[in-house]
């Protein structure tokens, strides 16, 4: 399964191995994605600000401050941003990348 932006519409298309099987993602009014680093898939976006949703299950699930990534449930850092990039607090690992939509 890939993703995939549509440039007449700008939505994010989520788009199976199955032709059938094409369906919308996430609307066009998310302006910043938080995409996994290891397969380049949305994992949370932003719709405005620095509030983040995760896309499995649209709940609230972090808020950027000061270039860290802050857990809303627990308020650990998850991540240190660094240009476009989100690194692990603990092992600067890259985990996430912004991309704009």
């Amino acid at each position: 399964m890939a993703l995939q932006t549509d440039l007449r519409s700008g939505e994010l298309l989520e788009v199976s191995r199955d032709p059938g099987a094409l369906h919308t993602h996430l609307p066009n009014a998310h302006l910043r994605c938080l995409c996994r680093f290891e397969d380049g898939a949305v994992f949370a976006y932003a719709e405005r600000g620095h509030d983040f949703i995760r896309a499995s299950d649209r709940e609230l699930w972090a808020v950027e401050r000061d270039d860290l990534l802050v857990s809303v449930r627990s308020g650990v850092t998850l991540a240190q941003r660094r240009g476009r990039v989100f690194f692990a607090d603990d092992t600067d690992e890259p985990l996430y990348y912004v991309r704009a939509v």
